[in-house]
């Protein structure tokens, strides 16, 4: 006989017909079927997965499972049914598949409980696809217990129960059913959304969630100036917005960007085509509140570029101070010259603004990022970090709430080592060369490459205060030592791996001055790496 598709197998048993129908064959298995991603518990078996017995598990008041471990497997062992306490034991790795038994109905929970010593259960509903649509991990009352609500408009198919981190572990399973709850008056699928009237800007609607539950909304053709966003918020909700393209992938998030617990997602960035708004709370826990499409009036024309082609057709950015006044969930995009390397900076803070600092390669995908590594809530960062060379830096502000603030670019060097005291083109290999050249600046990161057993020096300030010398962000291979020198270029301080790894970390004497720190790389091989200098607390 040929096999069945999980689908088709599963419609089946909902309609087998209410408790005390005749018990049904056991249909043979359908084809194996991927789970979108790893889970967060154990999915082992695999397409080769079977059928278990918890041999040798004590199970007082209640029945030893016959588990599935795997969940085209699961239709092969008795499904759970309504009040029967099945008791589970997992190896390392394993976890169970269950069918649910048609005369559980469509609203049910399952819950865990007896766990074994140190065993942390995980729930996942799975649609028929073996894909997760929802998941559960101490949501069970008890410590580490677990608990999974599942709802007739959920499209659960088969239920996984697994523990943290794959490890073994035993626990009893039980299924409830719960009161049939009202169907919903909005789309609970992607697939639904896409046969129903698109939101409407302006009107208010008002949802419920129950948890495990979520929302989708179609959206109308014309998006210009069209931002969703959420009301209203009751008791503790926590709302997430997010903006899905045909296939279901995520193209826009936003959790708390409508100040508070409620968000505020613009709708009008995305590429043409079918997107569905996607409306949920934060680790899936119910809420109540409203949604509204705004649409906003345009802003003007800004003086700067917001698009990655706008930046090429400008060209690269010079070093300097350029004033940037941003709106609303706006950004700006520059080029950057490709022969060296820089120091980018904001300052002089207005409007309560709060900066970010993006470089991106040529494609616009993101390379490093800073938030607060300047004063208070300016940004700094060095092209350096991005490990490869940006070609854009993008400027913006948390939670796209706008602002006004001057953005300085400054010339890093280029060679060897990057910042002020590597002016003189590479890192200085000795106590002379270095004692030329200006000394680190306190906080600024240099950017290190060392050929073989080469040795970068560097004056160290003069201020008579402590302060400690970190190597970090190591190419492999790369392993540092970092030493204080004295006027003479002997060694006074040392320090080859700090905390069990390969990188140096070194507290720095405010006496003698002057005075030198020189790093070197071990072994042999090119090494790239950070160096910085940081105040310690007097």
């Amino acid at each position: 006989m040929a096999a069945l598709p999980m689908a088709a197998l599963l419609a089946g048993l909902l309609q087998a017909g209410p408790a005390g129908a005749q018990p049904r064959p056991t249909p043979p298995a359908p084809p194996a079927a991927a789970e979108t991603g790893p889970p967060k518990s154990g999915g082992g078996g695999g397409a080769a997965g079977g059928t278990a017995r918890a041999g040798g598990a004590s199970c007082p008041g209640g029945q030893v499972a016959e588990i599935a471990t795997s969940a085209e497997a699961a239709a092969r062992v008795p499904p759970l049914v309504p009040d029967q306490r099945l008791c589970v034991r997992l190896g390392r790795g394993q976890s169970a598949y269950f069918l649910v038994a048609p005369e559980a109905g469509r609203d049910y929970t399952v819950t865990t409980s007896r766990l074994g010593r140190s065993t942390d259960t995980v729930l996942a509903g799975l649609d028929a696809r073996g894909r997760k649509l929802i998941e559960d991990d101490d949501g069970g009352g008890d410590d580490l217990s677990s608990s999974l609500e599942v709802s007739a408009d959920s499209r659960v198919a088969v239920i996984r129960a697994g523990t943290l981190d794959n490890q073994a572990g035993s626990f009893d399973i039980t299924l409830r059913r719960n009161a049939p709850q009202t169907a919903p008056d909005f789309p609970t699928s992607q697939e639904m959304a896409g046969t129903a009237p698109p939101l409407e800007p302006g009107n208010t609607r008002h949802l419920r969630l129950r948890r495990n539950q979520t929302a989708y909304f179609a959206l109308p053709a014309d998006r210009a100036g069209l931002v969703a966003v959420t009301r209203n918020l009751r008791a503790s909700t926590d709302t997430v917005l997010a903006l899905l393209d045909a296939e279901g992938r995520v193209l826009l998030e936003d959790d708390d960007g409508g100040g508070g617990f409620a968000s505020e997602l613009a709708l009008n960035d995305p590429p043409e085509g079918a997107v569905t708004l996607r409306v949920g709370t934060l680790e899936r826990a119910g809420g109540e509140f409203d949604l509204v499409l705004v649409r906003e009036a345009p802003q003007p024309p800004p003086d700067f570029p917001t698009t990655l082609q706008a930046a090429r057709d400008r060209g690269p950015i010079a070093a300097g101070t350029l004033s940037l006044d941003l709106g609303r969930r706006q950004s700006a995009i520059f080029a950057l010259p490709q022969d060296q390397g820089f120091v980018i900076e904001t300052r002089n803070l207005r409007n309560d603004a709060d900066t970010q600092l993006f470089l991106l390669d040529e494609d616009g995908a993101v390379l490093a990022e800073d938030d607060d590594g300047g004063q208070g809530l300016a940004s700094r960062i060095a092209t350096s970090r991005a490990g490869r060379r940006p070609a854009f830096v993008r400027a913006g502000t948390l939670n796209g709430q706008g602002g006004r603030f001057d953005l300085v670019l400054r010339a890093s060097g280029s060679r060897g080592a990057s910042g002020p005291a590597a002016a003189g083109g590479g890192p200085a290999g000795t106590v002379e060369e270095a004692a030329r050249r200006p000394t680190l600046i306190i906080g600024e990161a240099v950017s290190v490459r060392l050929e073989g057993d080469q040795a970068a020096v560097f004056a160290l300030p003069n201020d008579g205060r402590m302060a400690m010398a970190l190597t970090f962000s190591l190419s492999e291979g790369a392993d540092t030592v970092l030493e204080m020198l004295d006027a003479d270029g002997q060694a006074i301080a040392e320090n080859d791996d700090a905390d069990g790894g390969l990188a140096s970390r070194l507290a720095i004497e405010p006496q003698p001055r002057p005075a030198f720190l020189r790093v070197k790389q071990l072994g042999g091989a090119t090494a790239s790496f950070q160096l910085v200098l940081i105040r310690l607390a007097d």
